[in-house]
């Protein structure tokens, strides 16, 4: 399956906000690209979202794609993180019984 989805940023990411987007992204087997003005960057690589994020404004209109078996599942955890800047880590990773 294949997602793809335009947003605008609600906010400028900070470090904290990158990882966890990359850490999000890399518990998915799909590929998972972010990109704006035609430039997609592996969301799985810390390096260039990292930098991509240091491009970006507030409002900044951002492409997400995602590509594979379990895209699906992934958009759903991605896109609420994305959209919400109050989305805690606690949420994100549910702890073990």
């Amino acid at each position: 399956m294949r997602i793809e989805w335009t947003f605008s940023m609600n906010e400028p990411w900070i470090i904290d906000r990158v990882l966890d987007f990359v850490t999000i992204a890399n518990q998915y087997t799909c590929n998972i690209y972010v990109g704006k003005n035609g430039k997609m960057l592996n969301a799985k690589g810390l390096l260039g979202i990292v930098s991509l994020s240091l491009s970006l404004g507030t409002n900044e209109t951002i492409v997400l794609v995602l590509d594979g078996a379990d895209a699906e599942q992934a958009f759903e955890q991605v896109a609420v993180y994305l959209q919400n800047a109050d989305w805690t880590v606690q949420a994100l990773y549910p702890q073990s019984s």
